[in-house]
This record gives C-alpha cells, structure tokens and sequence, in this order.
C-alpha cells in the first residue's frame, strides 16, 4: 500500500534536516523503503533508500529517486545540482538503523490504517448500527469510546463501564448528559485553540477536569457538527496511528448517521428552511406564507416575539452555535430555534401578549448569564409575514444595547426605540440640535454651580409631577423639592401644563445620554 512522501517527511519534522523535493510530495507515491546498498541498483522511483552521505558518490541514475541521507560527512552543496533527486538529509548523530527504524513504525503504522479502513467500510456495508462501530472502534483501538450529540447529551458507549476514577464518565454513562461544568469548559474560545485545521475531521485534545487526557474527534457533515467522538487514553497511550483511525471513525460515524438517522436528525429541517426564507424576505406572498405555515405544522400561537442570541466575547464556532440551538430548544420548548448570519433566531410563540412571565424570564436570564450570551427581543407581532421584520427589531436591540453600553443580558426593543429613532437622525443633523433650550440651560447651570436642578425636572416629570413621590424618590425633603421647582420656573419659563414642550425635554433626556456614550 504505497505511502505519500509528504507523510514520510513529515516523520522527520522534529528533527534538524534539510529537505529538497522536486515535485509535488503530495501525490509522489512510496511503495516500500530500503537500506541502500550496491545491490540495490538499478533505484526504483517508488522506493525511499536510506543511504550515507559517505556513499552518495556510487549512486547512478538519471531517474528521479527518494533518499533519506545519514550526513557521516559533509555534503558539497552542488551534489544534486544536476540530479533530479528528492531527499532528507538528517545530521550525523543518526543511525542508519534508527532511520530503518522510524520508516517500519511508520509502514506498519500505514498498513494499519488500510486494514482498519477496510474493516470499517465493509462494517457500513454489512449495516452495522451506532453501537456496533462503537464496539468495533473499541476492539480496534483498545480504549473506551463515548458518543455524545452536539447538545452533549450521551449517544453510544464502548468499554466504559469498567472505567474507574473518571468522574465526568461516569456521570455521563449514569445521568445521559455531560454536566454543565465540563460543557462550558469545552465549549470556550480557548478550547479551540488546541484543532488542527489541516484535519480533514478536526480532533482536539481535551485535559484539565479528567483524570485522563482524551481525544475527541468532530463527527461532521458539509462542516456541520453532529456529534463527538471520545477516546479516552487509559489502557495505553493514544498513538498518532489512533488519532488517525479516530478521523476514520468519525467519519464512518457520519455516514451511518446520515444514513439511518441514529441521531440528529434534523424534523424540522422544512421549518428551518422556511423560517430562514422569511428572514431572507424570499417569501413575501402572505397567502403563500399561510399556507407553508399549515404545510409544515406550524401550530403558532396568536401572539409572537423575534429573539437574537448573541454569544459574548467568544467566537462563534459552529460547535458553540448548534450546542446552544439545543439548549435554547428545550428551555422554550420550541422547535423554532435557526441559526442565521452567526447568531441564534428564535420565533417564540406565546398565548399573552407577555414574552414570558417574571419567573421565566429570571430562568432566561439564568441561562443567558451561564452561557454568556445577550438577546434582543423585538415588539410583538401576529403574523409570519412580519417576521422579518420583527427580527431586524431584535437584531437592532443587540446593536443599540452594545452602543449605548447596555449592562443587562436581555435587551427589548420596546425599551431602545426612541433612542434607535434618535440615532436614525445622525445621517440628517447633529443630534445635539434635538436638545431643548430649557434642559442645555439647566444641564450648564449645574456644571458651573453643582446644583441638581436638570436632574430634579427629570424625576419630577417622570413621576407626573408629583411632588411626594419625586422628593421620596431623590432623598430630599418635600420643602427642599418644591424650592428647586420654583427656581427652574425661574430660570427657564417652563410651562408644566404644555404635554409638547414635557416630551421635548425627555427626548433631549435620551439625546444626552446618547452623546454620552458615543
């Protein structure tokens, strides 16, 4: 079974070498290697041969060749000038026996690979299920395998039931799920940095809160992650040979469960397409929308919210995404949870006009907080074809809350939109042309003499200009309120009875503590 040469260089990567290759390394073919000697003429181009720099002067051939060269002597720099060789040259301290050494670990390590490849494909053919592979798996690589879906929730197992002192294992076999504390450890930024691109099913090596290192294997389709495979190293140590069959799993798993749908399944595939066409505006027609609505039995209630999660300060990795699609999924109940431009979309449905009660929304808040994450929610709405539109509300509550330096986890556009109205305006004038005459002259008043005259207006109209309420409500005695009242009448003539020239000065309200956060 011929081997890429590029695998066979990289063998030697740790080791101080110089490399020169005449061809793509990636699709030259090695068949078999060899101790170079003067029998081995004439040189086979699918042969490696480890040779001596000391015998470099008997080698004859026009034909390009593949060497792995023990420097015992230094080597003029023009030696291969002509020569369309590709060769490694390692430093003097090697031994020919060591390089024969490395390259049948590294043959036999590849055979390996074919027999178990062929072993596994031959095992889909045969029909073989979820829990088959993983018993298979565990025969080929000899320690314990577990299967978990994207929501961290136990699948399969194989040979953990004699695992001992590995509580996370244990606790996963036993309750079916990963506890919160493991899943919010790999599911951070920092995890990630350990995924090698380059993988054809990325693996990552998770340590820290097990006993045991363990790999973990991507289960993927078309990038999309369905599972993860774990291979615990606790019989013997996990080889770069396992890591490369663990890919191969993987991806056996994945086409058996795309194949019988063992696990994710996707039931709402349609609904999602749908939802995610609305958001496109790709149906407009509300009759058409009425009825894809019945033909994918969307049973909604009257009274329906747009929810944007956004995951904090951490990239949005398609493992984090899916992951949290299925917690929000269980925590509303809901099956209208997509994913749509990096972010989660929510369609929730409810039978008040209330997004959810207070208790409810504590929870919600819970678990925002937990999985650090922020939502918009849009105003109400009841019908389909206003989704997008709602979600652009929900969309625009994230921006304005990062804007305006929001500290709170759940954001209602309900609450932002004078201020959305008030930055909307910044395209046509200065915002701070909005400001009323009667706030900038308390606003610099203040400043300049250190009363609290602009602050004292503002309760005083907020709370319907009622004097017991306001002084309670600023610490003050009622006499010392009705003296700062008088003294604003004063300064700026304002007419309390005018409902216009009062909403002027709460938007100027809002304009100013716009401008304090831009």
């Amino acid at each position: 079974m011929a081997m890429l040469l590029k695998k066979i260089i990289q063998a030697f990567d740790e080791y101080p070498i110089r490399t020169t290759i005449n061809g793509n390394s990636e699709i030259i073919e090695i068949e078999r290697y060899e101790e170079y000697s003067k029998r081995s003429q004439p040189l086979s181009a699918t042969c490696i041969y480890v040779i001596r720099a000391s015998m470099i002067a008997e080698i004859t051939s026009n034909n390009q060749i593949n060497l792995i060269i023990v420097e015992d002597q230094p080597l003029s720099p023009n030696i291969f000038k002509e020569q369309p060789f590709n060769f490694i040259i390692l430093k003097k301290d090697w031994e020919v026996a060591q390089v024969m050494a490395v390259l049948e670990k590294l043959f036999a390590d590849h055979l390996r690979i074919g027999e178990v490849s062929v072993k596994l494909l031959q095992a889909c053919q045969k029909g073989y299920s979820i829990q088959q592979l993983l018993d298979l798996g565990y025969q080929i690589l000899n320690n314990p395998l577990l299967l978990v879906d994207i929501s961290l929730c136990f699948v399969a197992h194989s040979g953990g039931n004699n695992i001992e002192n590995e509580p996370l294992w244990e606790w996963t076999l036993s309750k079916g799920y990963v506890n919160k504390e493991y899943a919010r450890s790999v599911m951070t930024e920092d995890s990630q940095s350990e995924i090698s691109e380059e993988k054809e099913v990325l693996v990552i090596w998770e340590t820290g809160l097990l006993n045991h290192r363990q790999l973990v294997g991507r289960v993927l389709k078309n990038n999309r992650p369905l599972a993860y495979l774990k291979l615990l190293e606790y019989h013997h140590p996990i080889s770069p040979c396992d890591e490369e069959i663990l890919v191969i799993l993987c991806n056996v798993l994945a086409m058996n469960m795309i194949d019988s749908s063992d696990i994710y399944h996707s039931t709402n595939a349609l609904s999602d397409t749908f939802l995610t066409a609305l958001l496109n505006q790709k149906l407009y027609d509300h009759a058409a929308i009425e009825e894809r609505e019945r033909m994918y039995g969307l049973k909604l209630y009257k009274n329906m919210f747009a929810v944007v999660i956004k995951i904090d300060n951490r990239k949005n990795t398609n493992d984090r995404l899916y992951y949290l699609k299925r917690i929000f999924q269980n925590f509303f109940n809901r099956q209208t949870v997509i994913l749509y431009n990096g972010q989660l979309v929510i369609l929730l449905d409810t039978l008040t006009e209330e997004i959810q009660n207070e208790r409810e929304m504590a929870s919600f808040q819970s678990l925002l907080e937990e999985n650090d994450c922020t939502a918009g929610v849009s105003k109400i709405f009841y019908h389909l074809y206003d989704f997008c539109e709602h979600y652009k509300q929900a969309y625009n509550a994230l921006n304005l809350g990062d804007l305006l330096k929001k500290t709170g986890r759940i954001l209602n556009y309900d609450e932002l939109i004078i201020s959305h109205m008030i930055l909307s305006f910044r395209g046509e004038t200065n915002i701070r042309n909005l400001i009323h005459p009667v706030v900038k002259t308390l606003k610099e008043l203040d400043q300049k003499k250190g009363s609290n005259f602009l602050e004292t207006l503002i309760a005083y109209i907020k709370h319907n200009q009622d004097t017991t309420v306001t002084a309670k409500i600023l610490h003050i005695h009622y006499n010392t309120l009705k003296y700062r009242i008088n003294r604003i009448t004063e300064i700026t003539n304002i007419d309390f009875s005018d409902n216009e020239t009062l909403f002027n000065i709460q938007l100027s309200v809002k304009v100013n503590e716009i401008l304090d956060c831009l």
